[in-house]
């Protein structure tokens, strides 16, 4: 998630648009799991949910831009003690809350081979891969750091596509030709897969006037590419729907990377001229991943009750609820934190000024 120090307004705005993306996905699959593509509302909410599916990109996406957006040089104690309280300890603290949910709802027993491996793996709920993701990114920081400010775009874009197709969507093949029993347990959160979305957006924080001067004046072109490539990938994955399509992972890189420039380009149209974000804007950019985070606990505790105590069997009623909970509780719940700690800093301050002053 972009954090609180990002400058850049389109980027604050694209943060937010990924955010609200991310709880519709996780809200629709309870539709989709529930029904198949005979049903008309699958069909209805299988083309959003899709159509969703480049926000993990685009997050890897954004946090390269932020950390390129400057030829300062890096301090790497610091950068690596914010990643720890910032990312790294909220993210073992949800994973604990989650595995309690699950326990006391019955479905496993506590053990704590179980927790570490989910905090490791990051597969205790689907939308924790990510953090497992963008760490390793974090802990390779200095190659980045090292190799892109020194290797020209193009190169180091199509090194990182190669890398990405070979090493990130096919190394159980690698790993099956020369370890014929070896079962590659990393292949889902393999940092590889992400690797040209990152590079990306490193290129684009070291040139990033440059780059959005070119999408502000691309804007037929970008949208033309987004909603040609977005169709294409939406129209291949409904008609592959539980079936293996190896070429989909290429179409679906292809419809990843025009969705980031586009929605870049549109929050680059929308922020304007605009120097300062509203409030609102700023608190829930900043809580962004503290919601991302926390939603899945109210889209799983919500569903279970409505199947087990209520007795709901109307996946669409069921979807409409979770969808509007899973909206309101965790952006008022955190948006009221931030307010908190703002009013906490603020009166701390003025504390402060007071006992100097005496």
């Amino acid at each position: 998630m972009i954090a609180r120090r990002t400058p850049k307004i389109e980027l604050s705005y694209m943060n937010i648009i990924c955010a609200m993306l991310v709880i519709f996905i996780h809200c629709a699959s309870v539709l989709i799991s529930a029904l198949t593509p005979a049903d008309a509302a699958f069909n209805i909410v299988f083309v959003p949910w899709r159509f969703s599916t480049f926000v993990v990109p685009a997050f890897i996406f954004m946090s390269g831009v932020k950390y390129f957006l400057t030829d300062r040089r890096m301090n790497y104690f610091r950068f690596y003690k914010s990643r720890v309280t910032r990312v790294i300890i909220p993210y073992m603290l949800w994973v604990a809350i989650y595995m309690i949910f699950f326990v006391n709802h019955h479905y496993f027993d506590f053990s704590w081979d179980k927790l570490i491996r989910s905090w490791i793996h990051g597969d205790l709920v689907g939308h924790f891969y990510f953090v497992i993701i963008i760490v390793q990114f974090y802990l390779l920081m200095p190659i980045w750091m090292f190799a892109l400010r020194r290797l020209r775009p193009a190169a180091g874009l199509a090194f990182s596509i190669m890398l990405s197709i070979v090493f990130g969507f096919n190394l159980n093949n690698i790993f099956g030709l020369i370890f014929p029993n070896y079962v590659f347990e990393w292949n889902d959160v393999i940092f590889t897969k992400y690797l040209f979305y990152w590079v990306l957006g490193c290129y684009v924080g070291m040139n990033y006037s440059a780059f959005k001067k070119t999408v502000l004046e691309k804007k037929a072109l970008i949208t033309a590419v987004f909603l040609l490539s977005g169709a294409l990938d939406i129209f291949l994955a409904y008609r592959t729907y539980n079936m293996t399509a190896p070429w989909m992972e290429e179409i679906h890189i292809m419809y990843c990377s025009a969705a980031i420039i586009f929605f870049f380009m549109l929050t680059s149209v929308i922020a304007g001229g605009r120097k300062k974000i509203t409030w609102f804007t700023r608190a829930l950019d900043e809580e962004c991943y503290n919601i991302y985070l926390s939603h899945c606990l109210v889209v799983l505790w919500l569903n279970d009750y409505l199947i087990t105590e209520a007795g709901m069997s109307d996946a669409v009623r069921r979807f409409q609820i979770v969808t509007a909970a899973a909206y309101l509780v965790p952006i008022v719940f955190w948006l009221l934190w931030w307010a908190i700690k703002l009013g906490a800093s603020k009166l701390g301050g003025l504390i402060k000024r007071r006992l100097k002053a005496a």
